[in-house]
């Protein structure tokens, strides 16, 4: 565990700086790759008690895989949700702490290779919303830049969506309680 901390800390320190030569991608990329990487070696691989060097170097790679994660989607965060910062990393928590809570649920059920897969699982799905994230994300700066750069675009999108604020009908509180009123709570 040292050998993980003290090697995340670093990285975390170098990836922080780095990206702003790089970029996220790129860094999200070796994460993902170390990390997929070092679940294919964990599933080969054969613990035995005279190659220290190969745990430490595994917990280390770990490391480098763990900080550019707390490094980089802490940032991604704070780029996608400028306006709504508080919700969206306490959003983010509830969900890391959920995942925390069911890898707690089921360590006792799964042994270690199934657990592996798991991880693999997560992962590859993980990089798959984070390549469409950052998708949606250049396609819409693409847009915005094409309306800055071109003002009648602008004013034309402006009444669009005014036109669409308008034809939004307004509760008033008395259809609110009444759609309260059909909602049925149930308790688990």
């Amino acid at each position: 565990m040292i050998c993980f901390g003290v090697v995340n800390a670093m990285c975390s320190l170098l990836f922080g700086s780095l990206m702003k030569y790089v970029g996220r991608s790129p860094l999200m990329a070796l994460g993902a790759v170390v990390h997929s990487v070092l679940i294919g070696v964990l599933l080969m691989w054969r613990p035995h008690p005279d190659s220290p060097l190969v745990f430490f170097a595994i917990s280390g790679l770990w490391g480098v895989g763990d900080a550019v994660w707390q490094t980089q989607v802490n940032g991604l965060y704070g780029t996608l949700f400028r306006r709504n910062k508080e919700a969206a990393f306490s959003n983010f928590r509830l969900w890391e702490s959920a995942g925390f809570v069911v890898a707690y649920a089921y360590s006792t059920h799964l042994c270690a290779r199934m657990k592996l897969y798991v991880m693999l699982s997560v992962l590859l799905l993980g990089v798959i919303g984070y390549i469409l994230v950052e998708f949606l994300h250049m396609r819409k700066k693409r847009r915005m830049k094409r309306l800055a750069e071109d003002p009648k675009a602008a004013k034309e999108a402006a009444a669009a969506a005014e036109a669409a604020k308008a034809a939004v009908v307004e509760e008033t509180d008395d259809e609110q309680d009444e759609a309260d009123d059909d909602i049925i709570v149930t308790h688990l």
